[in-house]
């Protein structure tokens, strides 16, 4: 006969939690304008947000990408006669630095200036007001077929000497040569006929087209640029299928120029105990709306590129 003592358990696993990778690194703050009158389902956003993004992932590895949500697929060299055309991926140039931003900067170490950094859903809510103003709608996660990518986890792969040039380049700012295998890529949005594709490359989106090793260190990199620039050489490789035009946005990573004072109240002087709070306030708000003012100018060197090159 069993006893029904309760007795403490001596070893058990330890909890196995999704991490930020597996879950795409959610990103909680952007919401459909579709759910924002539906209180019932801001209870459960969280939970939802991380299974549709782990279903998008796991589809984007699969054979055949599923999706509830409307999705936009480009079809490769390898679809259908009836569907595939004349070979056409056109990415826009990226914008010049003193347009668009550096896209680079460090935190931590001796980083005494760091960068700001958009928040991913309040780029990609910009990205889409700035389109809808201009009479486009945009669809979320197209999936584009026939890119060859960079290789995931080759940076393991090379002995010492071979790491640290590559990493050097990097950090200079240079994209070196890297092995690729062909497989799908989930872009940010497109048009609903697949005309247009958009893809911003956050921060964290950095990591994953930009292989580094900076983990290791006190200082973490960024160098969203460099992301956007592996991004425009990636989709260049698509040479089949339907005809597709490409804007690649970034994170500008802005900063304050030198110069930048804040300006305190009258009366108010450097060293007064409100002083220093007040001048982290104003800094950080020029530095937010130096940085939007960036990445809209990128949207607006894309249509100026779709002007003179339109949509057929």
């Amino acid at each position: 006969m069993k006893s029904n003592v309760v007795k403490p358990l001596r070893a058990y696993r330890a909890p196995s939690y999704p991490t930020g990778a597996e879950i795409g690194r959610v990103d909680l703050s952007r919401v459909p304008a579709r759910w924002q009158g539906l209180k019932a389902v801001a209870s459960t956003l969280g939970a939802a947000a991380m299974s549709l993004k782990a279903l998008a992932l796991e589809a984007q590895e699969a054979v055949k990408p599923v999706s509830a949500a409307p999705v936009v697929s480009v079809p490769d060299a390898e679809a259908p006669k009836a569907v595939a055309q004349e070979p056409a991926t056109e990415v826009c140039p990226l914008p010049a630095k003193e347009i668009a931003g550096d896209g680079a900067g460090a935190f931590g170490c001796v980083a005494m200036n760091p960068p700001v950094i958009l928040p991913e859903g309040e780029a990609l809510d910009l990205i889409e007001k700035e389109f809808a103003k201009r009479g486009l709608t945009l669809v979320d996660c197209p999936v584009v077929e026939g890119a060859d990518a960079p290789k995931k986890g080759w940076l393991k792969t090379l002995d010492v000497a071979e790491l640290h040039r590559v990493l050097n380049r990097q950090r200079v700012g240079e994209l070196p040569d890297v092995p690729r295998e062909r497989r799908r890529v989930m872009l940010d949005f497109a048009t609903p006929d697949g005309a247009i594709a958009v893809e911003y490359v956050s921060n964290d989106d950095a990591d994953e087209w930009v292989e580094n090793m900076d983990c290791h260190s006190t200082v973490r990199c960024v160098r969203t640029r460099l992301g956007a620039e592996e991004m425009v050489r990636t989709l260049q490789t698509r040479t089949h299928g339907k005809p597709l035009k490409v804007g690649i946005f970034y994170d500008p990573c802005a900063y304050l120029p030198d110069d930048w004072k804040p300006a305190y109240p009258e009366g108010m002087k450097r060293g007064d105990p409100e002083a220093w709070e007040i001048a982290c306030q104003q800094r950080k708000a020029a530095r937010r709306a130096l940085a939007r003012e960036k990445l809209i100018a990128q949207i607006e060197h894309f249509f100026k590129y779709l002007e003179k090159h339109p949509v057929k």
